[in-house]
């Protein structure tokens, strides 16, 4: 790259340190919330979407030690949409008390609710279903840690006949 590029490129991108608070970071600041402002309401709605979905994929895929529930996401989406629950269980088919039950924990997704849910927030039912296994899981790991310890292909393989 020769130095005209060089030059080119640094008038493109941010290149200096900005410090908090200083006038050229809040015109700066200022000039992003603007842009926010601008945009229309499907795009705020799209951002919204594909922001708690890479939420709930950051959960899969983090070595979490504590759960975080079906309904928590779910309770986030209604949160983020302003959608009443009594609503979303009337437009969905669902007597409110037994959703109210799936965003508590107590009662888990079906296959059924995780095509509806995947269906109405654009994302793969398998994302709802996963969360759901990666805490049963967890929670089984915890109370049978002693019974699952005993397995082992070795043993299966010395032991056998």
């Amino acid at each position: 790259m020769n130095k005209q590029e060089i030059n080119k490129n640094k008038e493109q991108v941010l290149t200096n340190k900005m410090d908090v608070g200083t006038r050229e970071f809040n015109e700066f600041q200022a000039i992003l919330l603007n842009k926010s402002k601008e945009r229309s309401s499907e795009r705020k709605k799209m951002i919204e979407l594909m922001a708690l979905k890479f939420k709930m994929e950051d959960y899969l895929n983090s070595k979490d030690k504590h759960s975080k529930l079906v309904g928590d996401f779910l309770k986030a989406y209604l949160n983020a949409f302003e959608i009443r629950q009594n609503k979303f269980a009337h437009y969905i088919g669902v007597k409110p008390s037994n959703l109210s039950k799936l965003i508590k924990g107590e009662r888990s997704l079906n296959h059924e609710l995780a095509l509806v849910f995947g269906t109405i927030f654009g994302n793969d039912p398998m994302l709802w279903l996963d969360i759901q296994n990666k805490n049963k899981l967890y929670e089984l790991s915890k109370t049978k840690r002693k019974e699952i310890k005993k397995y082992s292909l070795d043993d299966l393989i010395n032991n056998v006949g």
